[in-house]
């Protein structure tokens, strides 16, 4: 195995899919409820929905980029959702991997 090989195999599996989804079901555990809690006041009922929303297309993207093999964009997608559970990074349930450097 090349070196390059190797490098392409370890970015692959620190952006596979099911890391995506254990990062959003995180992510959901945090919004869903808000959004359930009906009704929310005014902008800030709004603004649950906005992140909600922003965390699917980001889950989106980033299938659509791993289709591709578009690595710098689907480390952008991993990058923006890492920003967001950032968020948390004090809840006992956020992974030190999601932590940006």
């Amino acid at each position: 195995m090349d070196e390059e090989y190797g490098v392409a195999e370890e970015f692959g599996s620190e952006f596979s899919e099911e890391r995506f989804a254990e990062l959003a079901r995180f992510l959901f555990a945090r919004t869903d409820p808000l959004l359930l809690e009906r009704p929310v006041a005014g902008g800030a009922g709004r603004a649950v929905q906005a992140l909600n929303d922003v965390v699917r297309v980001l889950l989106g993207q980033a299938r659509a980029f791993r289709e591709w093999d578009n690595e710098p964009a689907l480390a952008g997608a991993w990058d923006a959702l890492c920003v967001i559970a950032g968020q948390w990074r004090h809840d006992p349930d956020f992974l030190e991997v999601w932590e940006l450097d």
